[in-house]
């Protein structure tokens, strides 16, 4: 069996401890669905506009989301479709019937 490098378990767990804390999580459930502005963001979880900026920062920070200014407002979106993957993984475990097709199926 071939030994994971040390580095890449830690990276590993800083990105896991980034997405760990329940408004990022929620920050990134919302973008699956395509950028979203900060207001939007803000309306969608509830938080306040600088608690919110702050776990954008860090996010941004990590690699997981960026952000892109249009004018006045500035949207974010994930960043690397591997975090995508992992949100849609733990959307599947945690809230499965959100995951259902339509149909039924």
């Amino acid at each position: 069996m071939q030994e994971i490098p040390k580095d890449k378990i830690q990276r590993a767990s800083e990105g896991l401890r980034a997405i760990a804390h329940e408004l990022r999580l929620t920050v990134l459930c919302q973008l699956l669905n395509g950028p979203m502005c900060v207001a939007e963001l803000m309306q969608a979880t509830g938080a306040s506009q600088s608690n919110l900026s702050q776990h954008l920062t860090r996010m941004r920070m990590m690699g997981i989301v960026e952000n892109e200014k249009r004018g006045q407002r500035v949207f974010y979106r994930i960043a690397n479709p591997a975090f995508a993957d992992l949100v849609q993984t733990l959307k599947r475990l945690y809230c499965p019937e959100m995951c259902e097709l339509p149909g039924g199926n």
